[in-house]
């Protein structure tokens, strides 16, 4: 009788114990812990370069300059970006003009100027070889503005200037280098709704960014002893 007891409760203890190990505080309980944004101040001022690589006949860079307004860590205003473009013709525009081909024209960008809406859901950093840190923050931007083409005719000297609509969409990403200082990587689409045609193109850019408050008051930039820095210092002590 004491050994049928004695096999019955290993049994139990087989079954029911690794089910209490498991009813503990951790398992019934996520634990995370998500770090706020060292790097969040109200204004930013930025210096573009880009390339349009998909244009037919002119090889296009675009240069400009640009302030955003951020209302908090996760919504932005683009309130203007102003772009000048430096272009260079590519060997089919200098064939075409060979022809006689008085239908045709070719339109060179030279300005543009739009203001978006800034969407920033995503937030974090990596290590870089170990031994740096380096933060970043990836972004959404759609807006509209306007676009000037100076229209050129092969069989004509004269040519012409038109203003259209023009909306773009991006992407992109902040690298923070300091607590005033970022790299934006970003690509965007550029849809141009011109009289004869509506034309989209891709924007690939890079751009210097310089963040700032106008008072310490709205100051966002927390050092390394706040949050959850001072958390995991008092675990390792």
């Amino acid at each position: 009788m004491n050994k049928i007891f004695t096999i019955f409760i290993g049994f139990l203890s087989l079954v029911l114990v690794p089910g209490v190990q498991a009813e503990n505080a951790f398992d019934k309980e996520s634990v995370s812990v998500i770090q706020e944004r060292i790097y969040d101040r109200t204004h930013e001022l930025g210096f573009h370069v880009g390339y349009i690589p998909d244009d037919d006949f002119y090889e296009e860079y675009p240069l400009g300059v640009s302030y955003t307004y951020h209302f908090n860590k996760n919504i932005a205003w683009e309130v203007a970006r102003l772009q000048y473009f430096l272009t260079s013709e590519k060997d089919l525009k200098g064939t075409l003009s060979e022809y006689d081909l008085a239908a045709v024209s070719f339109d060179k960008p030279t300005v543009m100027v739009h203001s978006s809406f800034v969407l920033k859901p995503t937030y974090g950093k990596d290590a870089v070889w170990d031994k740096n840190i380096i933060n970043h923050e990836g972004f959404f931007s759609f807006g509209a503005g306007v676009a000037q083409y100076d229209r050129e005719y092969p069989v004509d000297a004269d040519s012409s200037t038109e203003t259209v609509l023009s909306v773009t969409f991006g992407a992109g990403r902040r690298y923070f280098l300091s607590k005033k200082t970022a790299i934006v990587a970003e690509l965007k689409s550029y849809t141009q709704f011109k009289d004869s045609s509506t034309e989209t193109n891709i924007y690939m850019g890079l751009g210097l960014a310089h963040r700032f408050n106008f008072s310490n008051r709205n100051s966002r930039v927390r050092e390394k002893t706040d949050s959850v820095y001072r958390y995991l210092n008092d675990d390792e002590e």
